[in-house]
């Protein structure tokens, strides 16, 4: 009898740390292997999985829209939120993070980081990260930097990006979405570039998106027809150190 009560307490131990773990790969977290100020453009894994991610918003009624299609689709994926956007639609970020989605900062005003001075940069991404907090709970860990744009204070274990405790995310398939307004072209030239360990960059803010929303519906049915699963960025991170460790 006592045996069996050990047993079962154990059980639950191992399934609360489990689900505690998973929690926090969900809300972005990023893994030893990818400390603050990594710069991680795609991860190297060893099954078909990819990570959707969508930067500018939240935005209705598109980052709504999207978020139906992954619903529907039954997928996850990650959001980049400018801090000014979260602090005005905050139930729509909410949304995100209530859906299973991760979030991760993607500034205050969408500044380009390297154009900054050290001050306002730490501001810039300082600012929007407290205003996704608070806005959903989470304290983002990952951060994409706006139009990608980097230097040597941002990058780096000493860089401003790690003062914060963000992980750099950029991307591997760049979807042109800001620049093409045919989903068919955005959809299909997405699926040329999409391997394992992908990271695909959309936007569900920053202009009229309904081309994305489509584009977005398209994509996943044909990866999912092609055997890919989708993940957020904490979990693609968490893959790549599993495979590591085996």
């Amino acid at each position: 009898m006592l045996r069996g009560k050990l047993a079962r307490r154990a059980l639950l131990i191992a399934t609360s740390a489990t689900i505690a773990t998973l929690a926090v790969t969900a809300t972005g977290a990023p893994v030893r292997r990818y400390p603050a100020g990594t710069v991680v453009y795609r991860v190297p894994v060893s099954e078909p999985v990819v990570a959707l991610t969508f930067d500018d918003g939240p935005r209705p009624p598109f980052t709504g829209a999207i978020l139906d299609v992954l619903r529907d689709q039954g997928i996850v994926a990650t959001f980049f939120l400018v801090g000014e956007n979260a602090e005005r639609y905050p139930e729509l970020a909410r949304r995100i993070v209530r859906e299973g989605h991760a979030v991760g900062n993607h500034g205050w005003a969408h500044r380009a980081l390297d154009a900054l001075s050290t001050s306002a940069a730490h501001d810039e991404i300082g600012r929007g990260a407290r205003a996704i907090r608070e806005a959903t709970g989470v304290q983002p860990r990952i951060l994409r930097p706006p139009f990608g744009a980097l230097d040597d204070r941002i990058r780096g274990r000493r860089g401003i990006a790690a003062d914060h405790g963000q992980t750099l995310v950029m991307w591997s398939v760049e979807t042109r979405d800001w620049a093409i307004r045919s989903p068919r072209e955005v959809a299909v030239g997405t699926l040329r570039q999409v391997e394992p360990g992908a990271v695909v960059l959309l936007h569900d803010g920053g202009g009229n998106r309904e081309h994305v929303v489509t584009a977005t519906r398209w994509m996943v049915g044909h990866l999912a027809r092609q055997g890919y699963r989708f993940v957020t960025v904490p979990q693609l991170l968490e893959l790549a150190e599993s495979g590591r460790r085996r």
